[in-house]
């Protein structure tokens, strides 16, 4: 079936959706950590509690994770792998405002005396009081050394750090050259005049035991926007669908239903989080409201699954930044 036959389709909605859901399930589904020809060890455990995304994230591609951690686990898709073998305290916010006493218990219940926290002048911009430290004031007097990884001088300088505190250091400078490598490569595919297209992104939740599926928009001015969107020249256009009375969390907005695509007007819809309640929503609008199958996206079958990205997997953001890349500039 070529592209030109796919497109004749489209004006009856349902089999144009139908060959998106399809195609889309398929494409970029591979890992963004992924070394192809490559079978890394597993991580070396470690008596420490590291806080912050960022560490960890370093530290995990230094071949080393923490008996426990501190991260966002909600909003970083590669925690629900790594907590297979760390155990996630809560966040940041939440081992200082609910859970005061878990770092510390921790460290005390599995003999750990080592804290490394990550400084980082915006750590997160959905909560710009939240930061790592916050916590050392709850660890004074508990007999823990606290060491820090201070991130204001770069991505290459934390590497160097982690590296010294993990005993990595002969780790470091390959890993800095293959982040060099994979940098320059992304950036060599960026185009060099902005895009100009319109992107929504939805991000879905798949309810197994009711088969309901569960939608959330990213709001502008998000990660996707500085770190994906801006470099490609691309605007965000998911606050249309937002109305007056939807509280924004964590960059994102709940929504029930899809027939606002038809004034947002879409070149691409970029899915995030489980693909599949995406792709049952959007099949289940176009079947109820046939029009939507003219929404340019849906037209031209510019519907990717993508990876999410919060500033977390700092090692790996090369790698997401050329797969939105690839997807955008089709």
């Amino acid at each position: 079936m070529n592209k030109q036959f796919i497109k004749q389709t489209v004006s009856n909605g349902i089999v144009a959706l139908t060959v998106i859901i399809l195609g889309a399930f398929f494409m970029f589904t591979e890992p963004a950590n992924a070394q192809k020809g490559m079978k890394a060890p597993p991580p070396e455990k470690i008596k420490a509690i590291i806080i912050g995304d960022r560490v960890v994230d370093i530290a995990y591609n230094l071949g080393v994770l923490p008996e426990a951690m501190s991260v966002r686990g909600c909003m970083w898709p590669l925690a629900k792998q790594l907590k297979t073998a760390s155990q996630i305290l809560g966040c940041p916010k939440c081992i200082v405002d609910k859970k005061p006493t878990i770092v510390p218990d921790t460290a005390k219940k599995r003999g750990i005396k080592r804290i490394i926290i990550e400084k980082h002048p915006n750590f997160c911009i959905y909560k710009p009081k939240v930061k790592p430290a916050n916590v050392v004031p709850l660890l004074e007097g508990k007999g823990l050394t606290i060491e820090y990884v201070d991130f204001s001088q770069g991505i290459e300088s934390a590497i160097r750090q982690t590296a010294r505190l993990l005993n990595r250091e002969s780790m470091a400078k390959p890993l800095i050259a293959r982040y060099k490598k994979a940098m320059a490569k992304a950036k060599s595919i960026l185009p060099k005049v902005k895009l100009g297209k319109q992107v929504l992104i939805i991000n879905g939740t798949f309810q197994r035991s009711t088969d309901k599926s569960f939608l959330r928009i990213e709001a502008a001015g998000g990660y996707s926007d500085q770190y994906l969107l801006e470099p490609l020249g691309c605007i965000n256009v998911g606050d249309v669908l937002k109305t007056e009375n939807k509280k924004v969390n964590k960059g994102h907005f709940s929504i029930r239903k899809l027939d606002a695509l038809a004034k947002a007007k879409p070149d691409v819809i970029v899915m995030t989080g489980n693909p599949f309640a995406v792709q049952k929503a959007l099949s289940a609008a176009v079947k109820k409201n046939p029009a939507l199958a003219q929404v340019p996206a849906i037209k031209d079958l510019a519907i990717y699954s993508l990876p999410f990205y919060a500033d977390s997997s700092v090692i790996e953001y090369p790698a997401i930044l050329r797969q939105w890349a690839a997807a955008l500039n089709d």
